[in-house]
């Protein structure tokens, strides 16, 4: 079994300026609110109880980075750690999840169900 890594934007910058075919995967704990309103650039998002269900529809050849919003990478680790154990290889996991992809100023696409949202005030 070919071990996970921990890759950070730079990486993945990197990855994307050379046209290399990243795909990414957002996990996200079953139980939080989903308030986004955007993702990375063609990523499948999935929460930790349906991620394993769906390993299926997951594309065996290319890079996958998974990456998550949780504390310490928790949910985006323990997927990575699923797929290394179904076979996949190249398996990296997004050092500061999604906040440091945003941060990076790397691509998003609005995830739509956030246009639909009132804004909450005070919280």
């Amino acid at each position: 079994m070919t071990s996970q890594s921990e890759v950070g934007t730079d990486w993945v910058r990197e990855q994307l300026k050379h046209g290399e075919a990243v795909f990414f995967i957002e996990v996200r704990h079953a139980g939080d609110r989903d308030l986004a309103v955007m993702k990375a650039r063609g990523a499948l998002r999935l929460t930790s109880d349906q991620a394993s269900k769906q390993i299926a529809e997951i594309p065996k050849k290319g890079t996958l980075v998974v990456y998550s919003s949780a504390p310490d990478d928790e949910p985006a680790t323990l997927f990575a750690r699923q797929l290394l154990n179904h076979g996949f290889t190249a398996v990296h996991v997004l050092t500061g999840g999604f906040k440091a992809y945003l941060s990076a100023g790397l691509p998003v696409e609005d995830i739509g169900e956030g246009r639909n949202m009132s804004r909450l005030r005070g919280l």
